[in-house]
């Protein structure tokens, strides 16, 4: 399974690309000198044999066997005998023909059937150890029996280690230039779940390679033209509400030289409403939190404390999770959003169960009540402007439906999302992730 990181791919591919590398050449390398060690231990045994012939030919016959066995040593033992150790018919190869040509450099007149040279029978190591019967004038023979001293047996111990060592040091030069190079891209990253949270955070340094500083200016470019567009449009609803409340303001006293009656009760009580409305409109709008300071605030305390003020109200409320959880947020306006689904669960679902998780990417607040729940088919349509289940006009009990709507508002604007679902127990629980910021 390929990594999932830039940092983890890249080390994986350096570290395979070099290995490989590394093992091919080892491999040649071994092979190589296999192959010279096996040469010069050929030319070293057709010497000795060279020497033993010459040796055993001046001395008289009952002498020649003790003095060819006298004359072995380590990776050669010689013989004289009437016989020969190779058959006439044995095959051969470059190294033997090799063997050959250097004995007949080494003694003159050894050729034809004089000389034969095999490799020994069948088995581990056979082709390691040489057989030679060279004849003498009188037609005995020197038989000579040659183990290669090949140094592939006792490189391959070591093999191991220097591949082994040269593995660990690519890892670890690989690791930290490859960290090196992309710490700008982490940068970035954590900049862009910040102004999901605080358009009005600094830019980002620009420095590093030519991508990664074009890749900060053009998120520095975002971030400014954010920051305008919210500059922009708080303004225009400031306008909007000196424009809106100016009418307002300008019926109601005229409704005040109406006479006293239900009809001018009914005129006051719909621009009362009209106002509230529109001042909760603005203020979903106007969205305050967005120009409000991020902190690191602990979200476990938080929502302890929501539920410890709804129970001091007489509204049963729990909270379960672990304690110490922080995040970089706006805290006013996630608080208002946090205890406004609370509210819900204790208004409309008979209590509230607050549950915190924390992953290693994100947090999940889990608000769970016990009342009967939204139609499925209901369940996205809530968070609609202005939409409500609940029919009555009566602010006290029914709202503008705005509360949802901007308790949505203010998590996705953490960079997080809201979502409501039925429990299968019976209730409902509104689902709450916020990315860890920091």
């Amino acid at each position: 399974m390929a990594p999932n990181t830039i940092v983890g791919r890249a080390v994986a591919i350096l570290l395979v690309a070099l290995a490989l590398s590394h093992l091919l050449s080892m491999v040649w390398y071994q092979s190589y000198l296999s192959y010279q060690a096996d040469l010069a231990d050929e030319r070293v045994a057709a010497e000795r044999i060279a020497a033993v012939k010459q040796a055993v030919m001046a001395l008289p016959p009952e002498e020649r066997e003790s003095a060819a066995h006298s004359l072995s040593g380590r990776g050669l033992t010689t013989h004289w005998s009437a016989i020969p150790l190779v058959e006439e018919a044995s095959a051969r190869d470059d190294r033997l023909d090799m063997l050959v040509r250097r004995l007949q450099q080494l003694v003159p007149g050894i050729h034809g059937n004089g000389l034969r040279v095999a490799y020994a029978a069948e088995g581990h190591g056979a082709d390691h150890v040489l057989l030679v019967s060279t004849r003498l004038p009188d037609g005995s023979w020197i038989n000579a029996r040659a183990t290669a001293l090949s140094t592939l047996d006792r490189q391959d111990r070591h093999f191991i280690v220097p591949t082994t060592l040269m593995s660990l040091a690519i890892l670890a030069v690989s690791i930290y230039l490859v960290r090196v190079c992309t710490a700008e891209f982490r940068s970035i990253a954590r900049a862009a779940r910040r102004l999901g949270v605080d358009v009005t955070a600094p830019p980002l340094p620009v420095h590093g390679p030519e991508e990664v500083r074009e890749a900060a200016m053009a998120f520095n470019e975002m971030q400014g033209r954010i920051r305008t567009l919210v500059t922009d449009r708080t303004q225009m609803l400031a306008a909007i509400s000196h424009d809106l409340r100016s009418p307002i303001t300008t019926i109601r006293l005229r409704a005040e030289f109406i006479e006293e009656g239900e009809e001018r009760d009914r005129i006051v009580a719909q621009l009362d409403e009209m106002e509230a409305m529109v001042s909760a409109t603005l203020s979903f709008l106007r969205d305050d939190g967005g120009r409000e300071d991020t902190k690191v605030v602990d979200i476990s305390a938080l929502l302890a404390t929501i539920c410890d003020d709804l129970s001091d109200a007489g509204r049963p409320a729990c909270f379960r999770g672990p304690t110490g959880a922080t995040m970089r947020c706006r805290p006013i306006g996630l608080k208002r959003a946090l205890a406004n689904l609370a509210g819900n669960a204790v208004k409309y679902g008979a209590s509230a169960t607050v549950i915190l998780e924390t992953l290693p990417d994100r947090l999940v607040i889990s608000i769970d009540d016990e009342g009967p729940g939204i139609p499925d088919s209901e369940l996205e349509t809530v968070f609609n402007p202005f939409y409500r289940l609940e029919e009555s006009r009566n602010r006290e009990t029914g709202g503008f439906g705005l509360g949802l709507t901007v308790a949505r508002s203010v998590i996705r604007g953490h960079g997080g999302d809201l979502v409501l679902e039925n429990r299968p127990s019976g209730g409902l629980r509104a689902l709450i992730t916020l990315p860890w910021v920091s």
